[in-house]
This record gives C-alpha cells, sequence and structure tokens, in this order.
C-alpha cells in the first residue's frame, strides 16, 4: 500500500518535469521515497490541524509553521518572501483537467512531497547565498538539516505499539464492544447515501465527542480531528476518494481510544505518570456517566 501511495504522489508532483538533470532523478526519487511514511504521517497532522476542503489539505499558515518549526526557513538561505512563492507555485493548477476538490490555496498530499524539491532549489541554488548547483545536492541537504530530524516527531504508529495494542485495551473493547457498536450506528450514517455503507463522517465523530463532553483542558477539538484522521486507513489517492471522510467501525475504534487517551489522567506523552492504561479507567465514565447525552 505505502509503494503505490507514494508511486501515485510521485506522478502526481512535478518534480520529474522540474528536475533539470534527468540523470538526477533517480536518486531523488529514492530520497523522498525513504522517507515517505514519516513525511505521510507528518502531513496528515499539518492537514488535520489546517483542513479547510473536502480533502485534507495544508493552508498556509499551517504550511508555514511546518517550515518555520522544522528551520526551512531560517531567514538566511530562505526568507518569507521566497517561502511565499514557493507555496504559490507550488499549489497553482497549471493543468485544467487537474482534480477540482484540489484546493486553491492549500497543499494536498503529493504537493507537500512537490513542496520540498522546490523549497531545496530555492534554499540553496538561488539567491546570494547560492551554495550547490545541483537539485540532488540541495534536496539531500535540505532533508538532512531540517526535515528528517522534524517529521520523526509524526510517528502514528508508535502510539498504537505503545498505548493501544495490548491485552487490557482488547479486553475492554471486547466486554462493552455492543456499547461501541451502538454507538457507532448512532453516530453513523448521516452523509451515506441511499443503499450505501453506513459510515461515520468527520462531523459525526465531533458531535459524539461533545456529547460524552470529552472536551477539556487537555483535549481540544483540533485534537478530536487529529485522532480521526490518524485512525483513518490511507488512501493511494486521496483526490478521487470519498472514503477518505468515511470511517468504518474499526477505525472509529481506533479514533475513540486515541480521544480517550488525552482526555485520561496520564494522555500519552504529557505526562509522568507511568503504566496507567488509560482505556480501563475512564471508560466508564465517558459512556455510562453520559448514558442519557448519547443516548445508550
Amino acid at each position: 500500500m505505502l509503494d503505490k501511495c507514494f508511486e501515485t504522489d510521485w506522478e502526481n508532483t512535478r518534480i520529474t518535469k522540474l528536475t533539470k538533470n534527468p540523470e538526477e532523478l533517480p536518486e531523488i526519487k529514492q530520497m523522498l521515497r525513504k522517507i515517505y511514511k514519516q513525511l505521510k504521517d507528518c502531513y496528515k497532522y499539518y492537514a488535520s490541524v489546517g483542513a479547510i476542503s473536502e480533502v485534507w489539505s495544508i493552508p498556509l499558515n499551517a504550511y508555514t509553521d511546518f517550515c518555520s518549526s522544522s528551520g526551512i526557513i531560517d531567514f538566511k538561505y530562505l526568507k518569507m518572501s521566497d517561502f511565499d512563492r514557493v507555496f504559490i507555485a507550488t499549489y497553482t493548477k497549471t493543468d485544467k483537467s487537474k482534480n477540482h476538490r484540489s484546493p486553491d490555496r492549500a497543499l494536498v498530499r503529493h504537493q507537500f512531497m512537490e513542496g520540498l524539491f522546490r523549497l531545496a532549489e530555492e534554499k540553496y541554488m538561488n539567491g546570494e547565498n547560492k551554495v550547490t548547483t545541483s537539485q540532488k545536492e540541495a534536496l539531500k541537504m535540505l532533508l538532512e538539516e531540517n526535515v528528517i530530524p522534524f517529521i520523526k516527531n509524526y510517528d502514528i504508529q508508535k502510539w498504537r505499539i505503545e498505548r493501544y495494542w495490548n491485552e487490557d485495551v482488547d479486553t475492554v473493547i471486547k466486554s462493552y464492544l455492543p456499547i461501541f457498536k451502538g454507538v457507532y450506528k448512532k453516530y453513523s450514517g448521516a452523509k451515506a447515501l441511499p443503499g450505501q455503507r453506513p459510515f461515520m463522517s468527520l462531523e459525526e465523530f465531533q458531535k459524539l465527542i461533545a456529547d460524552a463532553e470529552m472536551y477539556n483542558d487537555k483535549c481540544a477539538e483540533r485534537d478530536a480531528i487529529l485522532s480521526y484522521n490518524y485512525a483513518m486507513m490511507t488512501q493511494v489517492d486521496e483526490l478521487n476518494s470519498d472514503r477518505i471522510f468515511q470511517m468504518q467501525f474499526i477505525e472509529f475504534l481506533e479514533a475513540f481510544a486515541r480521544v480517550t487517551d488525552l482526555y485520561s489522567p496520564a494522555p500519552y506523552g504529557q505526562s509522568d505518570v507511568k503504566n496507567i492504561t488509560f482505556f480501563p479507567l475512564i471508560f466508564r465514565q465517558i459512556f455510562l456517566g453520559n448514558r442519557e447525552r448519547i443516548s445508550l
């Protein structure tokens, strides 16, 4: 699946056309493929916090945050004016046949990857601070100095391994499976077409979290959106897939668990308290304490 995602994104970028030396293209592709999983996970984060359309996407403010936090924008080799120019060039459509769902002022997944290639050239090959004449070397410097050290912090799988895939959580899910199924059924289906299998939309998931009174100082609305997107199975072509906003039951279980973990007294990555299994401790409080609101 990951290889298919990468190949689809690679074909949708304009990197092949932008590469000045065709001999460098295989190495450029290999460098991006090597970090694609981490890059995809990082994209999911910034696309979730800045989503503005019917597809996940990264608008200017979220992209600026990414480039500033990773050090790509350093006001020495790359200034804000240079960055703005690259952002506009990356999201601008050059082919009228491009998918109509692609937002005009935000980057979708393949554009996020293309943007790195453009930023590398702008930062290390243009202007007074030119340090190389090779696009391959420019990309290598950008990835090694800024991108790779930064995107390793956005590993979606790490939470599953450390917090979700364990016997205690599995026991709670199995014990309360009828309740989970009932909640999923109640909060899904509003956007399904006649004859279509019911699914839970992002809006329905957010309503569930609000009805269960799970928002607090540790868990905000943005966290619910992140949890929803993190739990969704990656689609090969997000621009042509409605599936990216059609949460199935197995994905709902993970998304709810992610919010539950944030809601808990010892949230993942935010507490010094060790060895607390989040699900068993607070599941009763969330569901059974709010039966009237969520109509269980």
